[in-house]
């Protein structure tokens, strides 16, 4: 990780955004020991806002504490994909569909696929899970029930960590680009139904991807 430049935005969250890019792409490993002391000098920061970044990605999943105390890197396996997958499943078709219902907007949804098409060209495939992830969020946040916005949003850092495992195994992000555009088509042509279908099918077939991917592991 680089040094980050101290600014007036929350440095805990540029903090924890350096951490969570570092772990996605694998420079941090599964089972990690995460010292606040080593962290913060590598980012050129205080303890202070390393320990208050830890705490938030302990909330989304990306971190865990040991018994011993030790906060650590998660450890993606097939178990913990397919909750997460199925979580998603049973509830992020619902909210594309109201949100196609409601005729929401799908600017900021088609903006974020050209940023992964761009990633995916760069081969940045951190980039591009953070773009896919933006893309599924433009969508299900406009569903207007925060109530399954803010569960789904729980779900993200977890979502991009199962992609990340399985993309490094069994790449499948051209796969995901062209259902991606699928459901976009959808969405944009007022088919609530088909956006919610296509997305179901989306989610299903990344689940059975990661899930073959997590079970060659082991």
């Amino acid at each position: 990780m680089e040094p980050i430049l101290k600014a007036p935005v929350s440095l805990t969250e540029q903090v924890r955004d350096a951490i969570r890019s570092a772990i996605v792409s694998g420079e941090f490993p599964p089972g990690k020991p995460l010292v606040e002391r080593e962290l913060a000098a590598q980012l050129g920061v205080s303890k202070t806002p390393v320990r208050e970044a830890l705490k938030l990605l302990h909330t989304t999943g990306l971190v865990q504490v040991s018994s011993y105390e030790k906060v650590v890197v998660r450890t993606m396996d097939a178990d913990l994909a397919k909750q997460v997958y199925d979580a998603r499943l049973g509830v992020e078709p619902l909210c594309v569909r109201l949100a196609a219902e409601r005729g929401a907007s799908s600017d900021a949804a088609a903006e974020a696929l050209a940023r992964a098409d761009a990633a995916l060209e760069a081969d940045d495939r951190v980039a591009l899970g953070l773009a896919n992830r933006q893309f599924h969020r433009h969508l299900y946040s406009m569903s207007g029930n925060q109530f399954l916005v803010d569960f789904l949003d729980r779900l993200q850092d977890l979502a991009i960590l199962a992609a990340m495992a399985g993309w490094r195994r069994t790449p499948t992000w051209t796969t995901e680009a062209k259902e991606h555009r699928a459901v976009l088509e959808a969405f944009r042509a007022g088919d609530a139904a088909a956006a919610e279908q296509v997305m179901r099918e989306h989610i299903m077939q990344s689940s059975c991807a990661v899930d073959e991917a997590l079970q060659g592991e082991t």
